[in-house]
């Protein structure tokens, strides 16, 4: 029976034993992150988490790469939260950022805060180590989904747990229920809950409980998560509100914190399996529809969406890149008969593109995609309805709309070049005009 199912208790509090999956994966994940600076916690929300490693306070690149390395030392000797402490924290005191300080912030305005601590440590700790063991079950999950649809909550057994949390144990959804995209554990500090895979007949055997969320059932709602410790003014953030249905009728409503609204799916994690799903439907044309459907997703989006604003915001290249789009079935056939050597049908984009010297060349001659257009270039992708083989650089391009145009006959020009994906080398405006006396001239061969 349902009431038979009992959370599992770990044997541990950490790592492994708790997710009981070999953690390459989770290292993987903190390894892919880029750095992002921030004062407050609250800077850096949503999926800009699974994209940058940030520690509020740390100011320093230097301090923030001595912290994650660590974790992820952690991670692949498998550290409870006390040996970790152990080791980092003579390297944060050595370097001079524990205890209660006076700092200038980024206001410039000197502030008396709380630099390293024990409760600190503990806090950077559970955070980074829960989410990123959670991120690397996700995509083992993601990659099994055509024989184990149905994922499970299971809450972990520990003091005083959350009635809500515990109220979700045994509750089965599909992988691609919309309540996934807003409450895949952790949703709150402390939260050591788990998501299982199921098969389908798994359901009806283990008489799990089967619910469906529909998107009317999710809304955002803003709520106050705190005061600026420099300005003082009240922080806004978005806080999902799922409607949950009763057996008796009557509906109650589970509320992940503002702050983890951060997803799996919008790591680089996520990018790898989904160029490795698109190489294996590269020659199904419902299949590469499918995977361009989930890059347009929102999740997928807001991961985009960090990606600009934290290549902006550090404002020079890491060497990280993002998953913005996937070639049709037509150009790929077009690659084929060209002889190009195709792994992946995705197409990645650089940081260096967004921060880097040849950004800085195209700002000065005025051709620069805005920072709208970086924004919306997954959705620009998608759109493109002019599509060209470049002769002379042996390169494919995509005509895409501008957002925002210096004149009417204004376009953003994309090159593609084949590097076993397909890799954006070069992203600029130019004039439609330009584009049609290349396809007069044959300096461009038409593709669609």
């Amino acid at each position: 029976m349902v009431d038979s199912i009992k959370p599992p208790i770990p044997q541990r509090a950490e790592l492994n034993a708790l997710f009981n999956l070999p953690p390459q994966d989770a290292i993987d994940y903190l390894k892919a992150k880029g750095f992002k600076i921030g004062w407050d916690w609250h800077e850096t929300l949503d999926e800009a988490h699974s994209r940058a490693f940030t520690v509020a306070k740390v100011a320093r690149i230097d301090l923030l790469s001595d912290i994650r390395k660590s974790l992820i030392t952690a991670l692949e000797e498998g550290q409870s939260l006390e040996q970790w402490k152990a080791n980092i924290t003579p390297i944060l005191q050595d370097k001079g950022w524990w205890g209660k300080q006076t700092i200038k912030n980024p206001a410039g305005i000197e502030q008396t805060v709380q630099l390293g601590s024990p409760r600190r440590l503990k806090t950077i700790f559970n955070t980074n180590v829960h989410k990123a063991l959670a991120a690397g079950r996700y995509k083992a999950m993601m990659a099994s989904v055509e024989t184990r649809p149905y994922w499970e909550w299971r809450h972990i057994s520990i003091s005083n747990p959350r009635k809500s949390h515990l109220a979700r144990n045994g509750e089965v959804r599909r992988y691609d229920d919309p309540f996934w995209s807003y409450a895949y554990p952790p949703v709150e500090w402390g939260c050591k809950c788990k998501v299982i895979a199921r098969r389908a007949e798994d359901v009806g055997e283990m008489n799990l409980r089967l619910r469906e969320t529909e998107p009317s059932d999710i809304e955002l709602v803003d709520e106050n998560i705190g005061i600026s410790s420099f300005t003082g003014q009240p922080v806004i953030g978005k806080r999902p509100q799922i409607k949950m249905r009763q057996p008796d009728g009557s509906i109650e409503y589970f509320r992940p914190a503002a702050g983890f609204n951060s997803h799996p799916a919008a790591s680089y994690l996520m990018d790898g399996e989904l160029t490795k799903r698109a190489a294996e439907l590269m020659g199904a044309e419902q299949g590469l529809q499918q995977v361009q459907q989930m890059l347009l997703n929102p999740i997928r989006i807001k991961a985009h969406e960090a990606f600009v604003n934290n290549a902006l915001s550090f404002a020079k290249p890491q060497n990280k890149t993002n998953t913005v789009g996937v070639l049709a079935l037509q150009e790929i056939l077009f690659l084929s008969e060209k002889g190009k050597a195709l792994e992946s049908p995705i197409m990645t984009i650089s940081d260096h593109l967004l921060v880097g010297k040849k950004a800085q060349r195209h700002g000065e001659a005025g051709i620069a995609p805005t920072d709208r257009e970086w924004l919306e270039l997954p959705r620009l992708i998608a759109q493109a309805e002019q599509v060209v083989w470049d002769v002379k650089n042996d390169s494919m391009l995509y005509i895409l709309p501008a957002l925002d145009k210096n004149h009417d006959n204004e376009v953003v020009k994309l090159s593609i070049r084949a590097h076993g994906v397909m890799e954006i080398v070069s992203i600029f405006k130019v004039k439609q005009l330009d584009i049609d006396a290349g396809l007069k001239t044959n300096q461009y061969e038409k593709i669609r």
